[in-house]
């Protein structure tokens, strides 16, 4: 992952107290022109060094690292790519960060205002299309205003109209004005409705952008999923009875299996009753017994985590609750440290995973990602869902890789492919255009569907790691280091991609270079070396 330019904040942080560069390089131990380099972000510095720095400037060690910028840097690089920036690269953005990072901050926060207002243009849109009677009104109106501009232009233009004429005149204007106000107020109040308001809030990115804030990693909770896991443990039953005995023993809780409850509240506390899917998996249900679980033993704690001035309404704290409370049944069902060593031993096998704990293939892989404790790190993981429309979420990136957030990623990656295929595990080494590798393993996956012609619910989901870690991963031994038929060339999206003469090219790139696309590129575009 490329280090933020740190060289404008040290030099920032002197001249705000007014030290000279002969002053700060004597209390940091080195000479002034050290100091005039690493100012000028010719020398990248850490440890030490930049612990005794940042205490002669009085600052914290994380200002000056900008280790407090991570998202901000993720969001950064995937708005340069995703809205293809002319004359502007990853290295600028980052510059941005690590230089100006309250400024880098407003473009994001302007970039989200800009989506919000497209997207409810294009709602608006829509609905002006579709809905008659709004399309009935905009005619109304339409007609109207036609009517008053030809009576105006007549009693400007015809001087010599009777009285009795121009009042008449007048009179259907002042009618027609009226009626124009009255279609005029009946719109915006059907469009301003509680039933049809638009929400022009993005609840679902500012706990996507809390989550990856945080790592997806609360070590607060895994230490308290894990004592309730321990308690668990000590009944004479199977982890499932013994959640299924504490919920009905000790909170009184009904559980009730009913056909298609993911319609319905599943867990109502004020009438002490949870609605499980008959038709569901058993992993399903098993998760969702542990999730009810840590909803009631651990609410108190999962509150106080979502209550964060990130989130700036109810709706996205009330996500963060849903968000943190899967996060926590994932981590009573699958112990970190447990976990973490069948994983290792296991190679990150996803389907002997979830053999072993008895879990499904994504909850699997969202707990995969969320091994992220200081001194006990798994491999790193990236995380996206993608459905068959091409709508993404749960974006998780890792540095280098972050995932798209701002428009579809590159339809040559793996997620694609596995959506077009069916109970297989995708694996594929993708090459970014700059030469960076990762291996990528998708799987798409359904829902059951309830009742005869009820349609399935089809998604794939996908994890990502650099390629450096393939001998740790059972997914990487399908590639041969070198071997250049294993490898997939492709990109981030189509605007930021070099490659020009990808078959799957949907739009103009506005950074093809001549050198991008060089016949053994060209030759090994595609997604047909894709190892299953």
């Amino acid at each position: 992952m490329a280090r933020l330019p740190i060289g404008q904040r040290v030099r920032d942080a002197r001249n705000e107290l007014g030290l000279t560069q002969l002053a700060l390089a004597k209390s940091a131990g080195i000479s002034p022109s050290y100091l005039n380099l690493i100012e000028h972000d010719k020398r990248l510095i850490g440890g030490a060094l930049l612990g005794r720095i940042a205490k002669a400037l009085e600052v914290s060690v994380d200002h000056l690292s900008g280790t407090d910028d991570p998202l901000l840097a993720q969001q950064m690089i995937d708005l340069v790519r995703s809205q293809a920036l002319p004359d502007t690269d990853e290295k600028d953005a980052l510059q941005l960060v690590g230089e100006r990072p309250k400024w880098a901050r407003n473009v994001i926060g302007l970039h989200h205002k800009y989506q919000e207002a497209a997207e409810t243009a294009f709602a608006l849109s829509d609905r002006l299309s579709q809905d008659p009677t709004l399309m009935e009104l905009s005619h109304a109106m339409l007609t109207q205003i036609t009517s008053i501009r030809s009576f105006a232009e007549i009693l400007e233009e015809v001087a010599d109209l009777e009285p009795e004429e121009r009042l008449r005149f007048s009179s259907i204007i002042a009618s027609q004005s009226d009626r124009l106000g009255s279609s005029a107020r009946e719109m915006i109040n059907l469009l301003s409705g509680p039933r049809n308001a638009l929400n022009l809030t993005s609840p679902e990115k500012e706990v996507d952008d809390f989550i990856v804030w945080h790592g997806n990693h609360y070590p607060s909770l895994e230490d308290a999923a894990y004592q309730l896991h321990v308690r668990l443990s000590q009944k004479r039953n199977t982890l499932e009875g013994a959640i299924t005995d504490i919920l009905t023993g000790d909170h009184e809780i009904t559980i009730r299996f009913v056909a298609d409850a993911g319609q319905q509240e599943r867990m109502n506390l004020v009438e002490k009753s949870l609605l499980l899917d008959e038709t569901a998996l058993d992993t399903t249900t098993r998760f969702q017994l542990a999730r009810a679980l840590v909803e009631i033993e651990l609410a108190d704690m999962i509150a106080e985590i979502a209550d964060s001035e990130r989130l700036t309404s109810e709706e996205s704290r009330r996500r963060c609750r849903q968000a943190l409370a899967n996060y926590a049944a994932g981590a009573l069902l699958f112990p970190y440290h447990e976990f973490l060593e069948t994983a290792e031993n296991q190679r990150y096998d996803i389907e002997r995973l979830g053999l072993k704990f008895h879990g499904s293939f994504e909850q699997i892989a969202h707990r995969l990602v969320t091994l992220r404790r200081p001194g006990a790190e798994g491999v790193p993981f990236a995380f996206l869902r993608a459905d068959p429309a091409g709508n993404l979420s749960k974006p998780f990136g890792i540095p280098g890789l972050p995932m798209p957030r701002f428009g579809g990623a590159c339809p040559l990656w793996a997620i694609y492919i596995a959506l077009s295929s069916r109970d297989r595990t995708i694996s594929q080494m993708a090459v970014m255009p700059h030469g960076e590798r990762f291996i990528f393993v998708a799987r798409r996956l359904s829902k059951r569907a309830v009742g005869f012609g009820a349609p399935r619910t089809t998604y794939a989901v996908m994890l990502g790691c650099d390629a450096t870690y393939s001998d740790r991963i059972i997914y990487g031994d399908s590639f041969v280091p070198g071997r250049i038929s294993q490898e997939n060339q492709v990109g981030f999206t189509c605007r930021s991609c070099p490659r020009e003469r990808c078959a799957q090219r949907a739009q103009q790139s506005v950074r093809a270079t001549p050198a991008s696309t060089g016949p053994d590129q060209r030759a090994r575009q595609g997604g047909e070396d894709v190892k299953s």
